[in-house]
């Protein structure tokens, strides 16, 4: 195990995020990170932090006062740097009303400069705002789940001014169950080598709720820069989201995980760099000592399991919610960059990457973690404990979950987590945000 002495922790207070928005945090081509968050009272916050300097002054700028009628870390906001530095933050309540919100700043990485919030209305509730930059058509991509139950992509190519009504590209039919359908997608922008250059890949991974899914499956699949869906072996498929066939057809998804009968599964995160990765945890419902944590790599044709790599040790929610909220987990998360084996190379941007992050509870304490692969995602073994926190046995000892690597993060600050009591959607959580730095300084 390495142990490696990091010089200054770094706390941003009553922050969290929600794992189904991207991106939430990014080091932007000024070299500082940007970290989008919301606060416990309904705030949106931006972040900007400089990791490699202690000395130098961070920036803290709330952008909205109430996002939603009430408090939920499913309110976050999607954060999006684009090739001018210009900063684009995306937001909605969770589930509440029919308008997605977002500002953006009028001077490059200026936190100062954001103007006026803007609306985009749509027919039903939205959520879960996924912002992307498409640097090849010179267009931004936003990805939101519409009433629940349908997910739709709305384009613009002058920056926010003008919007595409949505394309809706997921449709699940709740008749079967009212939870069944509920689909999550995690939805990340790769850049990918080529002969002259970089080409732009968006890979996702879906999944139902794990409470009551018709389905307990992780799927997987890509689109290109031009809305082509792809298979995983970078196949065109019969399905553009700007074409006239703009519907996913599940069952022709690659499946990543089936969970044997009695097990159900919830994704976790999936990689922001090459080879492909989805991180995920199998269980049974009501039964955290059944959880356990597992990798799944995509390289010969076909997607391979990792061996089980730790165990989960409990759920995250109050023991007295029995909507399905009882089945949040401590979490996963892989390091965008080169890992402790994968060293060298002139371009880290595309260095395949070896490292990823758990939180969990180990039996006697909540930790965070790092976990390291030699034999390309079969295995992993335990790197280094980050954090640890005694458990007291209490119901409202303080937790951690949900570590995030920000996009094109590097050894200076490689991973922030989330610290505090966790009540889900109920609107009762409390937590903070807590950065691992090692400044040059």
């Amino acid at each position: 195990m390495i142990n490696i002495e990091r010089s200054v922790e770094r706390r941003i207070k009553r922050a969290n995020t929600d794992w189904w928005i991207n991106e939430k945090a990014i080091v932007a081509d000024n070299g500082k990170t940007y970290i989008a968050y919301c606060t416990d009272m309904g705030e949106i916050h931006i972040k900007e932090v400089d990791a490699k300097c202690s000395k130098a002054a961070s920036i803290d700028v709330r952008i909205c006062k109430l996002n939603c009628c009430y408090p939920d870390e499913h309110n976050a906001p999607s954060i999006c740097v684009l090739e001018s530095g210009h900063i684009m933050v995306a937001y909605t309540g969770h589930g509440s009303s029919n308008v997605l919100k977002f500002r953006i700043t009028e001077k490059p990485y200026d936190l100062l400069s954001f103007g006026p919030e803007q609306h985009l209305e749509y027919d039903n509730t939205v959520t879960y705002a996924q912002l992307f930059e498409n640097t090849i058509r010179g267009e931004l991509w936003l990805f939101t789940r519409i009433g629940g139950i349908t997910w739709g992509i709305r384009t613009s190519s002058d920056m926010g001014k003008t919007w595409s009504d949505p394309v809706i590209f997921l449709s699940v039919n709740l008749e079967v169950s009212k939870l069944g359908g509920l689909f999550y997608i995690d939805i990340r922008k790769l850049y990918l080598p080529t002969n002259v250059g970089h080409t732009e890949r968006w890979f996702f991974a879906l999944y139902g709720h794990p409470h009551n899914p018709v389905e307990h499956v992780i799927r997987s699949g890509l689109f290109d820069f031009n809305g082509n869906l792809l298979n995983m072996k970078d196949e065109v498929q019969d399905m553009k989201l700007f074409g006239e066939k703009h519907l996913l057809d599940l069952n022709s998804l690659d499946v990543v995980y089936r969970a044997p009968e009695g097990e159900t599964v919830r994704l976790l995160d999936v990689s922001p760099t090459p080879p492909y990765r989805v991180a995920f945890s199998p269980f049974v419902v009501r039964e955290p000592d059944t959880l356990y944590y597992r990798s799944a790599t995509y390289h010969h044709g076909a997607w391979h399991l990792s061996e089980p790599i730790c165990t989960g040790g409990e759920f995250l929610a109050p023991a007295d919610q029995k909507d399905g909220s009882e089945t949040y987990v401590g979490g996963m998360a892989y390091y965008y960059g080169i890992g402790l084996y994968q060293q060298g190379g002139a371009n880290r941007r595309f260095i395949d990457t070896d490292r990823l992050y758990i939180a969990r509870f180990d039996g006697k304490d909540r930790v965070l973690e790092s976990y390291i692969s030699e034999d390309y995602g079969a295995t992993y073994h335990l790197e280094q404990v980050i954090r640890r926190i005694p458990g007291t046995g209490k119901a409202n000892d303080t937790k951690i979950w949900r570590p995030v690597v920000p996009i094109h993060a590097q050894d200076n600050m490689p991973v922030y987590w989330h610290e505090g009591y966790y009540g889900a959607h109920t609107g009762g959580w409390h937590c903070d945000t807590v950065m691992y730095v090692e400044f040059d300084d």
